[in-house]
């Protein structure tokens, strides 16, 4: 399985990417929205996990131009930031994005995430990783209130 990973942060890529290989995935790295679009049209990918806040091309407009692709409908999509505050909580509030995880938890609850959006929708557990987060990202996705 392949893992684009985007975020501006080099050290923050290449930790992840470290974490995911040990994991056995495989990973590609991108430094914006514009170059992981590049490198998606390039390469197969399995999953994205993509920083919200970035020059060039950020997070939520790279999600749009995903999606826009008919190609790329279904590619399961991992929203990541440092910040957790009420702007990009608002913003990442839509019932397209399958998911959100501040970059400061654990590993092991983004290996849940990877497992929870690799799971055909139909098998997946009704609320997404994470305990009370769980209610949290159901209510970012327009579930429960």
């Amino acid at each position: 399985m392949t893992i684009l990973v985007v975020d501006d942060e080099p050290e923050y890529r290449l930790v992840l990417k470290n974490v995911l290989m040990t994991e056995g995935f495989q990973v590609i790295l991108a430094e914006n929205g514009e170059d992981a679009y590049k490198k998606l049209t390039e390469n197969t990918v399995d999953l994205v996990i993509s920083d919200i806040y970035m020059p060039v091309l950020d997070g939520i407009r790279f999600h749009r131009m995903v999606r826009a692709n008919s190609q790329y409908a279904q590619l399961p999509f991992l929203f990541v930031s440092a910040y957790d505050d009420q702007h990009t909580l608002e913003a990442v509030k839509d019932a397209r994005y399958e998911g959100f995880l501040r970059k400061a938890r654990p590993v092991a609850e983004m290996k849940e995430w990877i497992h929870y959006l690799m799971s055909p929708e139909d098998k997946r557990p009704k609320l997404p990783p994470g305990g009370a987060r769980s209610r949290l990202n159901q209510q970012l996705r327009g579930g429960t209130r």
